[in-house]
């Protein structure tokens, strides 16, 4: 026969659906909550089966005043005579779970955090629906955490370091709660205000702390000197890039540092390392929208997945050396692919299309450092003949 602790056992297994059903509003119809349980009685150890039910009925909800009710029923047999033995076990109300399982503090706690967080940022009722389990452990850090989001709701890409963020709490405070304010911001802020792609905290939100530096190399000196840049070639944060007023241009973006600093000068031409799938990143530099902008990177299955979210980002973006008639007249140089299989990239052209279709079928790759220079001055001499950047002065005016 049960015992009452196997009754309190599945009263606990029972509470987090209990959490979630009330986070849904739907709590009430769970009750009364009928416990499957063993009663059979043992028929031939009769003070055996007398202690068990004297014992079930003794910390039942008829004697401890809440927890578990036990329906009886009338029964006659030669064993136990004419007596009522327990036939259903149930949990009337949410008020008997609780102080069954001992939960009633927890629960508590749960749904004070939820109706705040309901109330002070409405944004996030399906985050509570889904993690209403996982909001009691956030109960003491509550008012931090919604100041911090309050904070991005109103200053959306601060541009600041985490630590200046001006809110009532310590310094190490959004360190230390980054997952949650995570799961928060995706939720809440408009997606101008996200970085898509970036895994990290900082750079995901617009934060300075641990901005990266993007190299970039001005192939023109009219260009450098126009843009007040001191160097050629500079590493620099990538909200320092976001400032420059580059009109005119042609931006090649490429994967590879040493094809970055061979490039052949262009005219107007400035080049940006893009640095595989963190080339998401330079969405920050919202002056690629309004200049011709070229993409460069291997051949194979990875660069055109990186044309692809780069399309998805700035869809004007056209790709360079990047086709089948490279990738035959070069076969000599191609290698072995990473044998990444995954579905075809959206973003692409018909030509760029079968190419990928090529590299994945094939597994090759053709790493564009591979390519002689010779050829890719050749490739690239026709940007610097003055077409471009007429083409770029008739776009922007």
């Amino acid at each position: 026969m049960i015992t009452p602790e196997e009754i309190r056992q599945k009263a606990e297994r029972a509470y987090p659906r209990i959490l979630s059903a009330w986070a849904a509003g739907d709590v009430n119809s769970l009750f009364p909550m009928r416990i499957p349980a063993n009663l059979s009685l043992v028929a031939d150890d009769l003070p055996a089966t007398i202690t068990a039910v004297d014992r079930l009925r003794a910390k039942s909800k008829a004697q401890c005043c809440s927890g578990y009710s036990i329906q009886w029923k009338q029964t006659r047999s030669r064993d136990i005579g004419n007596n009522l033995v327990p036939d259903q076990i149930a949990i009337e109300s949410l008020d008997d779970l609780l102080s069954l399982c001992g939960k009633q503090k927890h629960f508590a706690a749960t749904c004070r955090a939820a109706e705040r967080l309901r109330e002070q940022l409405p944004g996030l009722a399906g985050w509570i629906v889904d993690h209403i389990r996982e909001i009691a452990e956030i109960a003491e850090s509550l008012n931090g955490l919604i100041q911090v989001a309050r904070f991005f709701l109103d200053n959306p890409w601060p541009d600041c370091y985490s630590r200046q963020i001006s809110v009532a709490t310590d310094t190490k405070f959004v360190e230390r709660h980054q997952s949650v304010l995570r799961q928060w911001l995706d939720a809440l802020l408009p997606s101008s205000a996200i970085q898509p792609g970036e895994t990290k905290f900082t750079l995901r939100f617009g934060l300075r702390d641990g901005q990266p530096h993007t190299t970039i190399r001005t192939l023109d000196p009219e260009l450098q000197a126009e843009l007040g840049l001191p160097f050629d070639e500079l590493s620099l944060p990538l909200w320092h890039l976001a400032t420059l007023s580059v009109r005119r241009a042609t931006v090649v973006i490429v994967e590879n540092r040493l094809n970055l600093l061979t490039l052949t000068p262009m005219i107007r031409g400035i080049a940006i390392r893009g640095e595989g799938r963190a080339v998401t990143r330079l969405a920050r530099l919202a002056w690629l929208a309004d200049n011709y902008a070229l993409y460069w990177g291997d051949i194979d299955v990875e660069g055109f997945q990186i044309l692809s979210t780069l399309r998805s980002i700035f869809p004007h973006v056209r790709s360079i050396l990047m086709t089948d008639a490279v990738l035959r007249d070069y076969s000599q140089l191609v290698v072995e692919g990473s044998g990444t299989v995954c579905s075809e990239p959206p973003n692409l052209t018909d030509e760029e299309r079968a190419t990928f279709r090529e590299c994945l079928s094939q597994n090759k790759r053709l790493e564009q450092e591979r390519l002689p220079q010779s050829y890719v001055d050749a490739i690239f001499r026709p940007q610097m003949s003055g077409t471009t950047g007429q083409r770029n002065e008739e776009s922007n005016p």
